[in-house]
């Protein structure tokens, strides 16, 4: 009896043991947004001109979300990537304004599931600003920088819209600046005198809620079509900053199109690749 009882165990152990041998481990997919734009622009560069400059532009954004552990869906890391060019005229069409202007951040949110169709993704992201602004036509400071770098509040609403043949997903991106530090010249300051000569007084301040607001909004439609969910949408940007006597404001609005597509990648001996995967590396 003895024989059978522990013969029986052994058997349950083992059947144990080979189903969890059996699981296959999880990968982290990164699910990555792709969209293009046609902007319409209004700025204010008073370093430059005191007139409104407004014209068109061309977007591109990347932007890329991942979980950090295969475990753990509260947490997740976001990376994006903005890059804008345009050009604008004052409103006598006598001078214009070149625009190119980069953007990266990265942050982290998480996810407040409220129901089966409504999530919420809260937290926080780390941007750097890169941009440059060229009149021509102005002999003594053609051309005026910005730099700066910021902390913001982010927040996403993903809602899904269930329909006959597929679920369509309406999602809310909202981001405002909260902290962080921004190069803003002194009205007439040429670069030669701030960079060469090293007159760089009160060229940097610290931006706050006080000297520094702005509202970034995204409104997208996501509709799904095999492995890639096509997405519509339209951004609005508006940005308001001083400084030094010198207010600038920035106003965008973007109609995008883009796609949203899941990826994932292998590497090291714990990772490797499945045989039907075939890397530019072998």
């Amino acid at each position: 009896m003895k024989k059978k009882i522990v013969l029986a165990l052994g058997i349950f152990a083992s059947l144990i043991l080979s189903a969890q041998n059996n699981v296959e481990p999880k990968y982290l997919l990164t699910t990555k947004s792709c969209s293009v734009g046609y902007s319409i622009l209004s700025f204010i560069d008073p370093y430059l001109s005191p007139a409104v400059y407004s014209g068109n532009g061309l977007t591109y954004v990347s932007d890329s979300r991942r979980y950090f552990t295969p475990n753990n869906n509260l947490y997740s890391s976001q990376s994006r990537f903005r890059i804008l060019g345009g050009s604008m005229l004052n409103p006598t069409s006598s001078s214009e304004m070149i625009y190119l202007g980069i953007n990266y951040g990265w942050g982290a949110n998480y996810h407040f599931r409220l129901n089966n169709n409504l999530k919420i993704l809260a937290g926080g992201l780390l941007d750097v600003d890169v941009a440059f602004k060229d009149i021509s036509r102005n002999i003594n400071n053609p051309v005026n920088l910005d730099l700066a770098t910021n902390f913001n509040i982010t927040g996403l609403l993903l809602y899904d819209i269930h329909m006959k043949k597929r679920t369509l997903q309406l999602q809310v991106a909202m981001q405002t600046p909260v902290a962080g530090y921004m190069f803003v010249p002194f009205g007439g300051a040429s670069y030669y005198d701030m960079f060469e000569l090293g007159s760089l007084t009160d060229a940097f301040h610290f931006s706050s809620v006080y000297n520094k607001r702005g509202l970034d909004q995204t409104y997208t439609l996501n509709v799904p079509f095999n492995s890639v969910t096509w997405r519509l949408g339209v951004r609005l940007h508006n940005l308001k900053y001083k400084a030094n006597e010198l207010v600038f404001k920035q106003n965008e609005v973007s109609f995008i199109v883009g796609a949203s597509f899941d990826v994932i990648t292998f590497g090291g001996r714990k990772r490797t690749a499945p045989a039907n995967f075939i890397s530019t590396n072998n």
